[in-house]
């Protein structure tokens, strides 16, 4: 692939966002699977985000003094954009990521699907009546921030980039997107698709990661949501409290499943292996570590095993594989020393444990089972980018409970078991923000998702997104009649002062 066309298609669309950087730095975009140069996308400075922002705000007002089927129809004239070029988004999202094409495809859909459900909220974000202050009348009203800033991680970007834009855009504000440098340029192409539909309320940049540290603690920035690492989620953190901006954090997070006497193992399996090796492990809502119960244990790492190496990797636009390479070499290098790491300390590889042979160019990693991996094992302590998953066994519901709260990561569960009542009492115990039973996969804009301790707050997708973009005034009257309310100083007020200056 040539440097100066990414993707014949979208030729045109890039050339108007993407400038060939003559003088200045400039960041280059690596195909994952051949580690050869997209583009060159130019990186921005502080002060060109200032006017990133500065340019918003005005687009902003303009917007939100739009009719509401005016924003309507903008909304879903972005999402059919998205989704007339989706073959060619899933094309360029697959070789800036390693994501499958079909897995980039996914991530159009859900963008796509995202941005048409907020389209439908825009106009009904309503205050509350206040009645029960005896001759006062109150009521609330929910106001736009005026511009909010986005921060995303590579992975999953599309989708990632409409959850926190669209719930914004129909609460009335305009928004700024922090791209990350490592696959900048689907979030590019998606702002230039939405300037096309009449939505100039949509900047993206991409920089350095201390750019989302300036963006998060601009004053002209309202609110920000942050989607990525926990090390950047706390620089975001530490920023916000400048200008005192709200947040909502999505960071990387060990997630956990937990597989009970009850469940089907032939459903069971496939799903949580695909919640961790979809994407080459890089979801941030995949399982990372498996809870099995010892009744089902030994079968469950057999299963697992077995299936794991199955599971061909290759490039990610070849159709025949089923896992493509991480994002970059640096990360697999990162990833291989994770596992030497973990297998040092105790763990052993059941399946996979190394880059896969024969292929060159991409970070290609093995679909990686360990068991063995007690809680403060390198593969458990911290969140591991990449397909690794760990598998331990467990007696007692209450004491597995106990120990996946004590490290304190709180966004996704998953529940395998048939046993309602076993099910509903574990998640009840489990200190998540979000529980799956009996599913690897239940993204939906139409339900919000919350993570909570280590893995962030905040609400994303559901209508608690669009409150989350939205600040409340309290706005009371006084209706009892003025006779009956007039204050002790108004004598005073009103009072014949013969000197003109002595105090009554």
């Amino acid at each position: 692939m040539h440097a100066s066309s990414p993707v014949d298609p979208l030729r045109a669309a890039l050339s108007s966002v993407l400038a060939r950087p003559e003088n200045g730095s400039c960041i280059e975009v690596i195909d994952a699977s051949t580690g050869e140069t997209v583009h060159r996308v130019r990186e921005y400075g502080a002060e060109e985000v200032d006017g990133l922002i500065a340019s918003t705000t005005g687009a902003a007002d303009r917007w939100r003094s739009l009719e509401v089927f005016a924003r309507v129809r903008a909304l879903l004239a972005w999402a059919d954009g998205l989704e007339d070029r989706r073959e060619e988004l899933a094309e360029l999202t697959a070789r800036e990521t390693g994501a499958l094409r079909a897995e980039a495809g996914l991530d159009v859909d859900r963008a796509v699907a995202c941005l048409r459900h907020y389209a439908g909220l825009v106009g009904k974000v309503d205050g509350r009546v206040l009645g029960g202050v005896p001759g006062h009348f109150g009521h609330t009203a929910r106001e736009p921030f005026g511009v909010v800033g986005g921060i995303t991680a590579p992975n999953s970007a599309l989708s990632t980039f409409a959850w926190q834009a669209a719930p914004a855009l129909a609460a009335g504000n305009g928004f700024v997107l922090h791209a990350h440098a490592e696959a900048p340029l689907g979030p590019i192409v998606m702002a230039h698709l939405a300037r096309e539909a009449g939505i100039d309320a949509v900047a993206v940049f991409t920089g350095p990661a201390s750019l989302s540290a300036h963006l998060a603690g601009h004053e002209s920035v309202g609110m920000v949501a942050y989607t990525g690492s926990v090390e950047t989620g706390r620089e975001v953190v530490r920023a916000s409290a400048g200008p005192i901006v709200p947040l909502t954090l999505n960071l990387a997070s060990r997630n956990n499943a937990f597989v009970l006497p009850s469940a089907d193992l032939a459903k069971a399996v496939p799903s949580v292996l695909h919640s961790r090796f979809s994407c080459a492990g890089q979801n941030w809502f995949g399982a990372s570590h498996v809870y099995v119960h010892v009744s089902l244990y030994e079968e469950f790492v057999t299963r697992a095993a077995a299936l794991a190496r199955r599971i061909t990797v290759g490039p990610a636009l070849d159709p025949d594989v089923l896992m493509g390479p991480l994002r970059s070499e640096a990360a697999c290098a990162r990833l291989v020393e994770t596992v030497s790491a973990g297998v040092a300390a105790g763990a052993e590889v059941r399946a996979g444990g190394g880059r896969v042979s024969g292929l060159a160019g991409g970070g290609y990693h093995e679909p990686t089972l360990v068991v063995g991996a007690g809680p403060e094992n390198p593969l458990r302590a911290e969140p591991v980018a990449g397909p690794v998953l760990s598998v331990s066994p467990y007696t007692d519901d209450a004491a597995v409970a106990a120990e996946a709260n004590a490290t304190r990561s709180g966004a996704v569960a998953q529940i395998w078991g048939r046993d309602a009542g076993a099910v509903k009492a574990l998640a009840d115990r489990l200190d998540v923000g979000t529980v799956w039973i009996n599913t690897h996969d239940a993204l939906s804009p139409e339900i919000a998702m919350t993570a909570w301790r280590d893995s962030g707050y905040g609400a994303a997708g559901g209508p608690d997104a669009v409150d989350a973009c939205t600040r409340t005034k309290m706005i009371m009257w006084d209706v009892t009649p003025l006779a009956g309310r007039v204050p002790a100083f108004a004598g005073i007020a009103t009072a014949a002062d013969t000197e003109g200056s002595r105090n009554v």
